[in-house]
């Protein structure tokens, strides 16, 4: 739905620009079209105005004429020209000075005395000084009738001397009256911006007014565009100056486009963009719905589940969903589930059967099978007279006995982050350094035994049949690993210490601990100790060293 809506405004601004740039480029060409057609049937007649002046510059009593300020003048210069569909034709003198025309012939356009009071003193004033055509526009008005004319003034040269200057007048078609029933091409209207004023019919009431109040608020320049607002519609306008560079007042031509009709394209055209993608919009979402219900069932189960999973409760199932991914993924997650449950119960078994330690380092797979050196402390504990305690007594009530005991002893050993290697019997088989070793293991392993021997006092103050127990412990490098087959091993030490810890437990008396040289060296000041007389060991050629451990000073971390 995010990707249709962003589709969709992305959509409408790419068609609203390319429109606009589209319709401003007509636009701009139906100016251009009517500036070129403007221009182009201006230099026709400003070459017509060269060849006039060029055929009276060739008449002998045309200067003659012009030098006497004789009014005949113009019926002379009536004969050489050929007017076409010029309106009117003035003589200037060599000094500039108007020559007036009689009152009857074109030379007066019915008006002589309007014309001459409109023009003349104009073209006096602002004489050419170069032999080049003169280009202007004036409005003139006769009655309540206004027409604007193109003015061209030519001087009259005689071997480079100017003996007069010729006025050619012609009316600007379209600048009239509008006649009933006309209407512009294309929307395209024009005018005339002559001395502040805007000239021509065609352009009326508001748009003129909007118009008018925007060009005059503009510096004269070559060419102004822009847009104004006028009886609620939009209008493009340009101005372009028709007479650079001559000695008449500017004139610029004017013409107005409105762009209602453009506009209104445009909001058509919007318009069905936006529905479309409405439309695409609605689809989308009726999709969206459809799919989020195929979906969202499943996805609520699949939640649940592996809230479950995350309980422990590996025994969970998804039912079959009614999509194929979503069933493959339902298949997929009981596979996972029984998969966690199976390993949760090896996991469980294997901790059963030994030490957590052992078992996490089995797991990850950085226990294999084989062994390796390692600096070891071990630890012997074993119940004194157990063979006599089991004489005459129920199975049952002994393992009972030896489970509470092993027990209690275990949980001590866990604490110290010692491994229980094995249980032998009544006995307990510890390490301390492998298979991870914590920097001070034999000071972990006198503590453990201070604590088994503390915690088995406290469980005879509680227990109708009291357990008395001896400890051994040695330190040295061994060899460690799994020992067995791939298919059953055991993680267990072997070497010289281990036999020696075996042989201090069995030398211990009943609430004793007994430990080599090595152990003592390595615990150091945290725990206190004396020296007894050397031992004889079953093994050892020479009496071995041997030390009581009185107490613990410092504690673990």
């Amino acid at each position: 739905m995010g990707i249709v809506v962003v589709t969709t405004v992305t959509s409408l601004l790419i068609a609203q620009h390319q429109n606009s740039a589209s319709y401003d480029a007509v636009v701009d060409d139906l100016f251009r079209h009517q500036l070129n057609s403007f221009q182009q049937e201006q230099e026709i007649r400003l070459a017509i105005a060269a060849q006039e002046v060029q055929r009276l510059a060739d008449s002998v009593r045309l200067f003659a004429a012009l030098e006497a300020n004789d009014p005949e003048v113009y019926k002379i210069a009536g004969d050489e020209l050929r007017l076409g569909d010029f309106a009117f034709f003035r003589l200037l003198n060599a000094q500039g000075e108007s020559i007036a025309p009689p009152e009857d012939g074109r030379a007066g356009m019915r008006g002589a005395q309007v014309l001459h009071r409109q023009l003349i003193p104009e073209i006096a004033q602002e004489r050419p000084a170069d032999p080049k055509v003169q280009l202007g526009f004036v409005q003139i008005r006769q009655g309540d009738d206004a027409q604007v004319f193109r003015i061209l003034a030519s001087p009259i040269t005689n071997f480079g001397t100017i003996v007069g200057t010729l006025i050619l007048g012609q009316r600007i078609k379209g600048l009239g009256p509008k006649r009933k029933g006309e209407q512009a091409a294309h929307n395209l209207q024009f005018g005339f911006w002559l001395e502040g004023q805007l000239i021509g019919d065609e352009i009326s009431g508001a748009v003129r007014e909007s118009l008018t109040a925007s060009l005059a608020g503009t510096q004269a320049q070559v060419l102004t565009d822009g847009e104004i607002r006028a009886a609620g519609e939009t209008y493009r306008f340009e101005r372009f100056l028709l007479n650079q560079s001559s000695s008449y007042p500017p004139a610029y031509l004017v013409s107005v486009f409105s762009l209602a009709e453009f506009q209104s394209q445009q909001r058509v055209l919007m318009l069905r963009i936006a529905l479309t993608g409405l439309v695409a919009l609605l689809m989308a979402a009726l999709v969206g719905r459809w799919l989020s219900r195929q979906l969202a069932q499943p996805i609520r189960d699949l939640v649940s589940a592996t809230r479950e999973i995350r309980k422990g409760n590996y025994g969970v199932k998804l039912p079959p969903s009614s999509t194929r991914e979503m069933n493959t993924l339902a298949e997929s997650f009981n596979d996972m589930a029984a998969g966690l449950a199976l390993k949760d119960r090896y996991h469980s078994v294997l901790q059963r059967v030994t030490d957590p330690q052992v078992a996490e380092e089995l797991i990850a797979g950085r226990v294999r099978l084989g062994g390796e050196l390692r600096e070891v402390t071990v630890v012997f504990c074993d119940i004194r007279g157990y063979t006599a305690m089991t004489v005459g007594r129920d199975p049952t009530e002994v393992i009972k006995i030896l489970n509470g005991h092993l027990s209690a002893l275990t949980h001590i050993v866990q604490a110290h982050r010692g491994v229980i290697s094995q249980f032998v019997g009544d006995a307990i088989f510890t390490l301390f350094g492998a298979p991870k070793s914590y920097g001070d293991d034999a000071q972990r392993a006198v503590h453990c035994a201070w604590a088994m021997m503390c915690e088995r006092e406290r469980m005879n103050r509680e227990s109708a049949e009291p357990l008395r127990i001896g400890i051994g412990i040695a330190s040295g490098q061994m060899v460690a690993g799994c020992i067995g087959a791939e298919s059953r091993s055991d993680y267990v030490v072997v070497g010289e210490r281990v036999n020696l810890a075996a042989r201090l437990c069995s030398s211990a008396a009943a609430g004793e601990i007994l430990i080599d040289e090595e152990t003592r060296i390595r615990a150091g000041s945290a725990v206190s100790s004396e020296p007894l007389e050397p031992l004889s060991l079953k093994g050892f050629s020479q009496p071995m060293p041997v030390f009581r451990i009185l107490g613990v000073h410092d504690s673990l971390s």
